[in-house]
């Protein structure tokens, strides 16, 4: 291999890119504005859902009832309604996500120790958030019975609240979150888009490079120079991976001042495993670009292949272990899996090199592999 002929053509790349405006627009511009465009708009948090209130009763308790999903921070309290058929036209209209029904004689049935059934209707057209706004109500019937229970206990007993809630409830729950104490949502999204801006941008950027030289007819040069498969590889790679680079710290460092994520691990472990992704996303571009002859096709082609499996595989979304076990064998073929969990430690675990030898040692095989493949598809005698 000769570094002079590596150089020349790296150097020859770089002033390609920095003539074409709109490439070099998309190189240094886009990362950022897709992470801040992707990271706020997508937000799993389930709060401050629209909630009414069917009250049959209106009594003491039944207002006591009502006030607890009134404080509650999960749910944002639209008023009562006087009729089931109200309900189902909140719910249609997305003006309300649930309705609580509190039926007749809750304060009589409550006062003689007799069970009683609330309804609970739930808008069901999102799955996940049914469950989980269907988990925030059973918890606030669940507090509102408990303490119902204990003051029962205390007035029979003659005792204390405090004495009463230990003897109602012998076994208590002390529930603590590692990592992320608050579960905000914002602190696993920001980091992510560093891996989802990256996944895509990288092989776009290389994509367009290689085809933007088939459809001027400038490739035809390195085609009839002296210029190994190697040498011709590497040599497109570099511009692209050190611009990449660049995007890298730029997105991590906006994670850090505009989403307000902690970072707890190792800096220097973190932009090793980073540079050796965008690595792979940038040699994953340059194989799309030795199937296309147009640049239109190779950016469909880069959103494509690496984009769409990266949001379903990566496990930012979809957690690994839910997978299926064909699911998970094709989240370990992609690189994004591996810098995902690279991110994990990194930002909320305080990872250093030590957990994350496992995430660099696959990207570095990786990317060894697609250097590879890289040498092999390259030909200087292209088809006709």
């Amino acid at each position: 291999m000769n570094l002079r002929r590596v150089t020349a053509l790296a150097l020859k790349e770089v002033r390609e890119i920095t003539r074409d405006r709109l490439l070099f627009s998309l190189a240094f511009l886009l990362p950022p504005l897709m992470m801040v465009v992707i990271g706020f708009g997508v937000n799993t948090d389930v709060r401050e859902i629209p909630i009414v209130i069917l009250d049959f009763d209106r009594t003491q308790f039944s207002r006591e009832l009502s006030h607890k999903f009134k404080d509650s921070q999960y749910f944002d309290f639209k008023g009562y309604v006087d009729h089931e058929r109200e309900i189902q036209r909140l719910i249609t209209d997305n003006k309300a996500r649930a309705a609580i029904v509190i039926p007749p004689r809750f304060d009589e049935r409550l006062r003689a120790g007799q069970p009683v059934r609330i309804q609970t209707i739930i808008d069901g057209a999102i799955p996940t958030r049914a469950e989980t706004v269907g988990g925030y109500v059973s918890s606030v019937i669940a507090s509102f019975s408990s303490q119902q229970v204990i003051e029962h206990v205390a007035r029979s007993h003659g005792i204390t609240p405090s004495a009463a809630s230990a003897l109602a409830n012998p076994i208590s729950l002390q529930t603590r979150f590692l990592y992320n104490e608050a579960m905000t949502s914002r602190w696993i999204i920001g980091p992510g888009c560093i891996m989802t801006v990256l996944a895509f941008i990288p092989p776009i950027l290389a994509s367009v490079g290689v085809v933007r030289e088939k459809e001027n007819g400038s490739i035809d040069n390195v085609y009839s120079s002296t210029l190994t498969r190697p040498e011709f590889v590497l040599g497109k790679l570099i511009p692209y991976v050190l611009i990449s680079s660049i995007s890298f710290f730029v997105l991590f460092a906006t994670s850090l001042l505009v989403f307000q994520v902690p970072f707890r691990g190792s800096p220097l472990a973190f932009s090793v495993t980073g540079i050796l992704y965008v690595t792979c996303t940038t040699m994953m571009g340059m194989i799309i670009s030795f199937f296309v002859r147009s640049q239109i096709a190779a950016v469909i082609l880069a959103v494509l292949v690496t984009l769409i499996p990266t949001l379903q595989y990566s496990g930012m979304i979809v957690p690994l272990s839910s997978l299926s076990e064909t699911g998970q064998i094709q989240a370990r073929l992609l690189p994004a899996s591996y810098f995902f969990e690279a991110i994990q430690a990194s930002f909320l675990k305080g990872t250093g090199f030590a957990g994350l030898q496992g995430s660099i040692a696959a990207l570095l095989i990786y990317s060894i592999v697609l250097y590879m493949l890289c040498c092999l598809k390259f030909s200087k005698r292209p088809k006709s």
